[in-house]
């Protein structure tokens, strides 16, 4: 089956296009990732050594869920192969230092080595160009074929990411409408006039304390709304690391995230710090622990681009512009979710397949879009009629 396709950004959306594509017999596929370690997006760890030895921190996507029947051969797929596991917990919310586990939750999952295994695997089924920074993009609007950057010429061409990268790539790309649904707001709060995309900016405190906070949870969200921290999380724990240190990743709350905002590429000293010493005072106060124990390690990164306020009000789950055979994927075109942004790269991969079969239909292409009702982490789905157990698939 005849096609070639470019697909930009190596997340988990871009990843599950390309691997179905391959499925679908459209095996020409690259997908381009500037990731200079691994890909991801923000399915993505860090590993980092302290005192000698080495720990895992997942630094974005937390954890997930599976409530669609389309979402579950996947993980099966991942779980047959050694990449996620079932998260036990304890997880749910944290209040005025109360934690009580979420009674909807029948499911988590969990990379094994970090949620970063989630892409790793993905990867295994398709063609990474890595690291592969794609600075521009155009149509040729007689030869019908995208010419991408220095890599050449392709007949499709798929933007698997967001935010400011994306917007600038396709402002002058000959894709006019695409653009238009690519452009973005960064706030922490939504604004329904405003009809583009909204996106968060979140800081991430990874931290690592000499003992136990000896705390009766994994991860719990915040729900005190006065606090700087939304998400708090035991690696240690979670991904079973075994250590003399404890390691926990803290995440702000959008509105922290907005407050303290500054150029992602050149954060300055002061104001790391400045983030590191609210982040540590506001986990004290959430979880009632007066003294930590001593710090020995600590990185915290501003995480620009975090998470979509809004979603796409569409039933598509992507963006095809048939005539000049470009498409869009994406969490934020379906839920802000791990489980989101696959099926959104699902159905990327079937718009591609019946266009090379010769169904010219491009899906709504108009500014629509609607709340999205997630956790200030992600959406975490659940589906009480739905009892996924890999083991079973």
């Amino acid at each position: 089956m005849p096609g070639r396709v470019a697909v930009v950004g190596g997340g988990i959306s871009g990843l599950v296009c390309a691997a179905r594509l391959g499925q679908l017999g459209v095996s020409d596929v690259t997908v381009f990732d500037t990731g200079r370690h691994a890909c991801g997006g923000r399915c993505s760890s860090r590993t980092e050594t302290i005192n000698g030895s080495d720990y895992v921190f997942d630094h974005s996507a937390q954890y997930f869920t599976v409530s669609d029947p389309r979402f579950a051969p996947i993980v099966s797929s991942l779980h047959s192969k050694g990449a996620v596991r079932i998260w036990s917990g304890p997880v749910g919310h944290l209040k005025d230092g109360k934690f009580t586990a979420d009674p909807s939750l029948t499911q988590a999952f969990v990379g094994t080595g970090g949620m970063r295994s989630v892409a790793e695997c993905l990867s295994t089924m398709c063609s990474v160009q890595r690291p592969g920074w794609v600075g521009s993009v155009a149509f040729d609007s007689v030869a019908k074929k995208w010419k991408v950057d220095k890599y050449g010429f392709f007949d499709y061409l798929v933007i698997a990411h967001n935010g400011k990268c994306a917007d600038r790539l396709m402002s002058d790309s000959g894709a006019a409408v695409i653009h238009q649904l690519l452009r973005v707001r960064f706030s922490h709060s939504l604004n329904p006039r405003d009809a583009r995309m909204h996106l968060t900016s979140l800081w991430v405190l990874m931290v690592a304390f000499k003992s136990s906070l000896n705390l009766p949870f994994e991860g719990a969200h915040v729900t005190d709304v006065a606090e700087a921290v939304s998400w708090i999380c035991n690696n240690s724990k979670k991904l079973r690391q075994s250590g003399p240190v404890e390691c926990w990743t803290v995440v702000s709350t959008a509105a922290f995230g907005s407050a303290h905002k500054v150029p992602q590429e050149n954060v300055p000293p002061g104001k790391r710090k400045e983030v590191v010493q609210a982040l540590l005072a506001s986990l004290s106060r959430v979880t009632g622990v007066k003294n930590l124990p001593e710090v020995c390690f600590t990185r915290v990164q501003l995480w620009g681009a975090a998470l979509p306020l809004n979603v796409y009000s569409s039933r598509d789950e992507c963006l095809f512009d048939a005539q000049r055979q470009v498409g869009v994927c994406g969490d934020w075109l379906v839920s802000p979710c791990i489980q989101g942004a696959a099926l959104s790269g699902l159905a990327m991969a079937e718009k591609i397949r019946q266009h090379v079969s010769g169904d010219a239909q491009s899906s709504t292409l108009q500014p629509q879009f609607k709340a999205a009702l997630s956790e200030a982490v992600g959406a975490f789905p659940v589906n009480p009629k739905m009892i996924f157990s890999p083991k079973k698939q």
